[in-house]
């Protein structure tokens, strides 16, 4: 009888050879923020880069690094600002709190944006 530990290396090792590691890897420290993403955007596909390959081996802090290395810069200096400083002189945990803080307030204004009422003048006929 296998214990809990011994199956899931059999999984991650069946389901997750080195080479599929690897390229995972790949695609993770690659990652880059896209010119119209917004913060909340970058960090969702890059937690799904993260949740795809479960094997990466990436640290904590190594994978806040590569995050905050490859926003733009508007999003570093957002950011730093609210650190009160640079961000990476925080904790992970610390970073990752202010990170998702300003992820949903983005998502917010991205979905209040998205859902403007348009105003209707008396003049104006509905079809």
């Amino acid at each position: 009888m296998k214990t809990w530990d011994e199956e899931v290396e059999f999984f991650l090792k069946k389901y997750f050879p080195k080479s599929k590691t690897v390229e995972g890897k790949v695609v993770i420290s690659s990652f880059h923020q896209f010119p119209d993403e917004s913060l909340s955007e970058a960090l969702e596909r890059f937690c799904g880069l993260l949740r795809k390959m479960p094997t990466h081996g990436f640290l904590e802090p190594i994978q806040l690094n590569i995050f905050i290395d490859e926003l733009m810069p508007q999003f570093k200096q957002l950011l730093d600002a609210s650190a009160g400083g640079k961000i990476k002189l925080k904790t992970p945990e610390e970073a990752m709190e202010l990170i998702e803080n300003m992820a949903t307030s983005d998502h917010a204004i991205l979905r209040d944006r998205a859902h403007i009422p348009t105003k209707r003048s008396l003049l104006e006929l509905t079809s």
